[in-house]
C-alpha cells in the first residue's frame, strides 16, 4: 500500500488548518512508507529549518513505526540505541516529538512530520492531519 498525493495533501491541509487556528506557523511533509517525501509545505513565516526538521520526524516515524516523541524518550531510557540510530542515519533523523508513522488496517505507508510548533503542539498538528486524511479516506 501506498499514500497517494492526494491523501498526502489532505493529511497537509489538515495539519495547517490547526497550526492557523492555533495562529502559528510550521512546516509538515510526509512521507511513504520507504521514507521518501510525497508531498510537503512550509507556512510563511514558518522558519527555513523547519522543513528539513519535518522531514527527518516524518522518515523516523515511518522507518521505526513509532512517534517521534517516544523515539526521543530513548535518550533517557536506551542512550544506546537513540545514538544508534541517530549515527545510522546522519542528517536524516530528528527525533524529537511531531512525527507520527501513518497506517491503514494497520498496514504502514508512511510517516507525517510537522516541526516549528512549540513542544507537544506540534504533534496535535500532526493528529490534526492524520484526522483530515481519515475523512478523506471515508469518501474513497
Amino acid at each position: 500500500a501506498s499514500i497517494s498525493l492526494a491523501e498526502a495533501r489532505a493529511l497537509i491541509e489538515g495539519a495547517i488548518a490547526y497550526a492557523r487556528d492555533v495562529k502559528l506557523s510550521m512546516a509538515v511533509v510526509v512521507v511513504d512508507v520507504a521514507g521518501n517525501v510525497v508531498s510537503a509545505d512550509r507556512m510563511d513565516g514558518a522558519a527555513l529549518q523547519n522543513i528539513r526538521f519535518a522531514e527527518g520526524k516524518a522518515f523516523a516515524a515511518a522507518l521505526y513505526r513509532q512517534t517521534t516523541d517516544e523515539l526521543a524518550a530513548l535518550y533517557k531510557t536506551r542512550p544506546d540505541r537513540y545514538f544508534g540510530i541517530l549515527n545510522m542515519y546522519p542528517g536524516k533523523i530528528y527525533l524529537v516529538g511531531g512525527g507520527l508513522p501513518l497506517a491503514i488496517e494497520g498496514r504502514l505507508v508512511g510517516g507525517i512530520g510537522v516541526a516549528g510548533l512549540p513542544e507537544g503542539i506540534d504533534e496535535k498538528s500532526a493528529h490534526a492531519g492524520i484526522a483530515a486524511w481519515m475523512t478523506l479516506r471515508t469518501t474513497m
